[in-house]
């Protein structure tokens, strides 16, 4: 695979092993098949390539997502940007190896650094308008004014606009009301960002509950719960330092409950414990994440969240 004119030997079972999405999966020959990813089913009708990461689904209603290049599902299964997928796979996978303390430039070069990407509230007010599927996904009306939520009539998506911790909106994402597609807007990286952090810090709230998703997110804020997301399964290094510049002083772990989730809760654990108290959620058996508990049972689970009692080294 080509990325960026560098070309990449990738490991492609290596990678879609990681995410828990997969079922009645195997592996014939130089093929992953799975039941698809972006929807239930029973019969497998996805495949991936393992020679040069081209997949299908050929169950797709939507001739978007009927088949792609492997940067567009990673992408996907990593929740995040391609430009971030494409960072992701360039340090792992790069055959170059350059030290950068011996490397010199004999070139007189002046870059003008561009400004980093911003939407105008005015030049996207056409889409901020509530939608009947986040209401029914247990997100109040006024928690989806309050994040700027729209809906996208063409592509039948609704918009999740990502603010940066002033309020600015640095990206879109936009997640289709249909089946699971995803996918972003030109913006900034959301790795260098969190959702929700910018109403964490007008409201000045000092215990905060962390998530992976933003629907989890806007879920826990509708029950009376700040709470802000990571945007996938992972903290990254400016996150971190989001968080401890930030109003924060008590952070509650209710990432996914799945192997991915558990990862990135302790991910966060070893980046955070010892600066601010870290404290965990306990999910009842059977359930994903927190949007799916009903409000009772979610209100009851983040109300016994428990303390961190160990370190990571």
């Amino acid at each position: 695979m080509i990325i960026r004119n560098i070309e990449l030997d990738i490991d492609y079972l290596d990678e879609l092993e990681m995410f828990d999405v997969w079922s009645n999966h195997r592996v014939r020959e130089n093929k992953f098949q799975a039941c698809s990813p972006f929807r239930t089913e029973k019969h497998p009708s996805f495949a991936c390539n393992l020679e040069n990461g081209l997949w299908i689904d050929s169950g797709a209603s939507n001739e978007e997502w009927r088949k792609g290049n492997f940067l567009k599902l990673l992408s996907w299964l990593r929740e995040e940007t391609w430009e971030e997928t494409e960072e992701y796979l360039l340090e792992k996978y790069s055959p170059l190896n350059i030290d950068v303390e011996t490397l010199t430039l004999n070139m007189n070069l002046v870059l003008e650094e561009e400004p980093p990407i911003t939407f105008s509230h005015n030049d996207l007010k056409n889409i901020f308008q509530t939608t009947k599927y986040l209401r029914g996904r247990g997100v109040s009306e006024r928690v989806q004014q309050l994040m700027n939520v729209g809906y996208d009539k063409k592509s039948e998506a609704v918009v999740l606009p990502w603010h940066d911790k002033d309020g600015n909106i640095v990206n879109m994402k936009y997640r289709s009301t249909k089946e699971k597609y995803f996918w972003y807007a030109k913006g900034q990286p959301i790795k260098n960002h969190l959702y929700g952090l910018y109403l964490v810090k007008i409201l000045k709230k000092e215990k905060v509950y962390i998530v992976e998703s933003e629907i989890d997110a806007l879920y826990l804020w509708s029950l009376g719960f700040p709470a802000i997301a990571l945007g996938r399964a992972g903290i990254s290094q400016i996150q971190r330092e989001l968080i401890l510049n930030s109003c924060i002083t008590t952070l509650v772990i209710a990432t996914d409950n799945d192997r991915a989730g558990s990862r990135a809760g302790l991910e966060i654990i070893r980046e955070l414990n010892g600066y601010i108290d870290i404290q965990c959620i306990n999910f009842p058996n059977n359930v994903k994440d927190v949007n799916d508990m009903d409000e009772d049972t979610c209100i009851k689970v983040c109300k016994n969240h428990r303390p961190i009692r160990f370190k990571i080294l």
